[in-house]
């Protein structure tokens, strides 16, 4: 009887160790970790040696021996000793001088994470050493790594993840508690894609001090893609020095940024940092679009940024270097102010609904430089019901040029330090204009002008002024948030013709001027033209050639133009004007597309359906393709002569649309636009246009579109 009580004891004992295995020291051949011997207990420093690759099945995890600090700190995370004799800190880490191959998934990720469970404890990351090749990380899940120093003399290096080799893959990663996620160098194009980033102060530890870290020393920056990624919690900051950054589609969620970087920090760095659909929810967070360079182009574009939350502070977005900044199409409501510290700046076809005294601020060093910040085409209103300090622009040594834009509910429109401006055809509905001038007690200061504004307030004798209206402009609805010039509004046709002015309003409606190039000319004051048409444009659906599924962060080129990118959905909108275009569309993992010859006309979308093919280099480096959209779409007969059957599968009821559209992406005719129930449905092309028509033989292409999802398939009519 005792030796069965002694028997199950010890069972119960090695229950727990069943399926473990301890690791440590230098890996020589290349080896794989299963999920079955998982988990791996790193207990004392890994080395990959170079020119082997070590991978990771699915469902691993390595746990490896981390340290607390609440005993010596450089024992528990700092070499000590010589170069020659070094001593091993008491937390572990994995150095690289070969390859990970670590490609999780969704179901079942890879899991980096210390081997002791209290939250106190934190392991030291994973290092790449100069020469290593490209390493590859996909759905795995890094979580509370702190701080390394290598050797005695080498300094400190961080990041759950640590590049000293230049190059990266990294997919769909989920980064919690780190004391920096991703950091390194950078000697190619890279991107962090799908990626989760969290931060949460544990233990006494210092907080997270950066997400990403990513710098270069290369002559020529960069290019680094951050997309389709999410931030919360608390860090110091996210970017790159010496790298083209852009970001794509990211989300902040009651995100705080600690810390601002400083725009004479930003004037050492070289490189440009971009920033696109990211869209922000309570979160103090710091767009900064810079161009380091006066040759290059930087934006701030198609942001929705919603901070209402008064407790964590406002938010900042803006631009700041020597280049050509954008910031264009953003929606901006709540606590958040725009910061612009570049002077060659466009400031334009925003939405800013404000909460905040002083949304828009200009910082430049030089009021009387050749060139300054351009605002125009902007909706600036203030939505707290207590207006009475309220102020809508000010101006610290600079001279903005500011025309074509509604200034709506400010006790104060402008208020200027060292600087003055230069307002055309604008609708400044109430408030003031501030006197304050620290140059008054030294010299006669710059005072701002105007120039065929429509005005609701008392101006100052001492301002140059000149064919201004005082009225009210007379909006379509304003109390339904409809700011266009109703048909009696005194706006009309009484605003001076700037020679910077775009052919748009805030809408990309057609700026109609009337006069002679030769006369005085006229356009409508405010930030809508009334009774106009939309300028014309591209718009469409990107596409995996292969699998017919959406492809998202495509970027879509026009030489002269500022680029677009494709949703998740594959759709992009590329406001052009009418004109015959040669369009250009790329992506990381794809091989470049031209379009020659796309023909815009006015009030009209040209509908380009683009398949993007994947590149053989995308390939060899691990990118898995999208998961397909399958409703099982497809046409019979294929070839036909002239009629075919398209049928689908539904796998649940919703709205449907079918249209039909030629190799040049032009919608031929619609099939379906209805709601239909679930399961299989058939419908018939006689091979005819809307008009009945019928078609030449060719490629033609069936899209179905239904609760935000779509399939492509391909046909072909031949006579």
């Amino acid at each position: 009887m005792k030796q069965c009580i002694l028997l199950f004891a010890l069972v119960l004992v090695l229950i727990p160790l069943s399926g473990t295995e301890r690791v440590g020291g230098w890996i020589h051949n290349d080896t794989v970790w299963t999920a079955v011997n998982s988990p791996y207990i790193v207990h004392s420093f890994l080395y990959i040696a170079s020119g082997v690759t070590l991978t990771l099945e699915p469902g691993v995890q390595v746990l490896v021996m981390g340290a607390p600090n609440s005993v010596d700190w450089y024992m528990s995370f700092f070499w000590t000793g010589t170069a020659s004799h070094p001593i091993e800190p008491i937390a572990k880490m994995i150095l690289v001088y070969g390859k990970i191959v670590a490609l999780g998934t969704e179901e079942e990720p890879i899991i980096f994470d210390t081997y002791q469970p209290d939250s106190s404890y934190r392991w030291e990351g994973i290092h790449f050493f100069e020469g290593a090749p490209k390493s590859s990380f996909e759905h795995c899940y890094f979580k509370r790594t702190y701080i390394a120093l290598l050797d005695y003399m080498s300094g400190i290096y961080c990041g759950a993840l640590r590049f000293n080799n230049g190059r990266f893959y990294i997919r769909y990663c989920t980064f919690e508690t780190n004391k920096i996620g991703i950091a390194g160098r950078l000697n190619e194009n890279a991107i962090i894609y799908g990626c989760k980033f969290l931060s949460f102060d544990l233990s006494g530890f210092h907080p997270i001090s950066e997400f990403i870290s990513i710098t270069s020393t290369l002559e020529i920056p960069p290019t680094l893609i951050i997309s389709r990624c999410e931030f919360q919690g608390v860090s110091d900051s996210i970017g790159a020095s010496n790298v083209h950054m852009i970001a794509l589609f990211n989300k902040y969620i009651n995100f705080k940024e600690r810390y601002m970087v400083k725009s004479d920090q930003l004037d050492r760095y070289t490189g440009t940092s971009s920033y696109y659909g990211t869209i922000s929810t309570n979160s103090t967070l710091k767009l900064y679009c810079g161009s380091r360079a006066e040759t290059d182009t930087a934006y701030c574009r198609r942001n929705i940024i919603i901070n209402s939350n008064h407790s964590v502070y406002r938010s900042e977005y803006g631009s700041s270097g020597s280049g050509h900044l954008f910031v264009s199409d953003n929606y901006i409501y709540g606590y958040a102010i725009l910061y612009i510290k570049a002077p060659n700046s466009d400031i334009n076809n925003n939405i800013i609904e404000t909460l905040f005294s002083c949304p828009v601020e200009f910082i430049t060093s030089d009021p009387y430089a050749p060139v300054q910040p351009r605002f125009y085409n902007n909706l600036l209103r203030y939505v707290n019901p207590d207006n009475n300090n309220a102020i809508a622009i000010s101006s610290r040594y600079s001279s903005p040029i500011l025309f074509n834009n509604d200034i709506i509910n400010y006790s104060c429109i402008f208020a200027p330090v060292n600087s003055t401006a230069f307002f055309y055809n604008n609708i400044l509905d109430d408030g003031y204009i501030s006197t304050r001038n620290s140059m008054e007690s030294i010299i006669d200061p710059p005072r701002p002008s105007f120039y065929n504004n429509c005005l609701r307030i008392a101006l100052s004798p001492s301002y140059t002024l000149v064919d201004n209206i005082f009225a009210a402009p007379l909006y379509t609805d304003s109390l339904a948030g409809d700011f266009t010039l109703s048909a009696n509004s005194p706006c009309i046709d009484v605003g001076a013709y700037v020679p910077y002015m775009p052919v748009y309003d805030l809408r990309y409606y057609k700026r109609s001027v009337s006069g002679t190039n030769n006369g005085f000319r006229f356009t409508d004051i405010g930030a809508y033209e009334y009774n106009s048409v939309y300028i014309g444009g591209i718009s469409g659906y990107v596409y995996d050639s292969l699998t017919l599924e959406a492809v998202d962060c495509a970027k879509i080129e026009i030489i002269g133009k500022l680029p677009e990118f494709s949703d998740t959905l594959g759709c992009f909108p590329y406001k052009t004007g009418a004109g015959i275009y040669t369009v250009k569309v790329s992506r990381w993992d794809y091989e470049d597309l031209i379009i020659p010859n796309v023909t815009v006309v006015e009030g009209e979308d040209t509908i380009l359906n683009i398949p993007l093919v994947r590149s053989a280099t995308d390939i060899e480096d691990n990118t898995l393709p999208p998961a397909q959209v399958d409703f099982a779409l497809s046409n019979y007969p294929n070839p036909f002569n002239p009629e075919t059957i398209i049928s689908f599968i539904l796998p649940e009821s919703g709205e449907v649309t079918v249209n039909i559209y030629n190799v040049k992406g032009q919608k031929i005719t619609n099939l379906c636009n209805e709601i239909l129930s679930k399961g299989h449905h058939t419908l018939l092309w006689k091979g005819t246009d809307a008009n009945g028509c019928s078609l030449a033989s060719g490629i033609y292409f069936v899209r179905l579109e239904t609760k935000g999802k779509s399939q492509c398939y391909k046909m072909m009519m031949v006579k």
